[in-house]
């Protein structure tokens, strides 16, 4: 018992450690996942064995271990972390960390530089081969079409984009597209974006979207998650845009 207490005891604490030691710059990003994996382990390990333990209690009619309670609950911070931050779709998802709509002729930045802060992925689209896998993986990541005039599609992409939490790092009026970066929920892993708006035939608008993250090699389906979020908040915005022209 004294073992599982002080075991939880400091993989807790060394869970807390990865994920804030890399938040504020103390390790790199291979380190505090390293330390956070087995942390997210142990701390499993725990949860389940001392759930077993108070179920064994109740079912033989024993006084209830109370420290075992603050332990579980404890323990179970960095499953529910993990699995809230990234959800299921982590498990499937491709090893790529570069996702746009248009995979022909992906949005390129031109104002995110490959100098800007740490990175160990490159500003360069892959390839075909990304693209290929992009496609089987999230076949539903496609370019996002609006009756509306590209100018005004702009104007609400930026506003969108803003309430979602995105810092905008520039926008070019001129050829209707703009950059951001944004973190990642639980580390803080920095991704790059860029929003391209063209101009369609019939006056209408097509949206294109390119999410990139700096590190990892997978991004555990956290990009397409990016664009699906952002397409999700922006059409209701045109709709009623849509609505008020009419």
């Amino acid at each position: 018992m004294k073992l599982i207490n002080w075991l939880g005891l400091v993989t807790f604490i060394g869970g807390v450690l990865a994920t804030l030691g890399h938040r504020f710059g103390f390790l790199s990003h291979r380190i505090a996942l390293v330390i956070f994996f087995i942390a997210l382990v142990c701390c499993t390990f725990i949860m389940i064995a001392g759930l077993i333990m108070l179920a064994l209690s109740l079912y033989r009619k024993q006084p209830l271990q109370t420290e075992l309670i603050p332990l579980v609950l404890a323990c179970a911070v960095f499953p529910i972390m993990a699995f809230s931050g990234v959800g299921t779709a982590a498990f499937k998802a491709p090893m790529i960390h570069d996702i746009t709509t248009d995979t022909n002729n992906p949005p390129v930045f031109k104002y995110i530089l490959a100098s800007d802060g740490h990175r160990d992925n490159s500003l360069i689209y892959p390839g075909p081969e990304v693209s290929a896998l992009q496609k089987a993986a999230y076949p539903d990541i496609k370019t996002f079409v609006s009756q509306l005039p590209p100018r005004l599609v702009y104007q609400q992409s930026i506003f969108t984009a803003s309430l979602m939490g995105w810092e905008i790092i520039a926008k070019d009026s001129k050829s209707l597209r703009f950059e951001a970066i944004t973190k990642t929920p639980l580390f803080g892993f920095v991704d790059d974006i860029v929003i391209r708006i063209t101009p369609i035939n019939d006056g209408g608008s097509a949206v294109d979207m390119r999410s990139l993250s700096r590190v990892g090699v997978s991004d555990l389906g956290t990009n397409a998650k990016r664009i699906r979020s952002f397409f999700a908040e922006l059409e209701p915005v045109l709709e009623q845009e849509l609505i008020n022209l009419q």
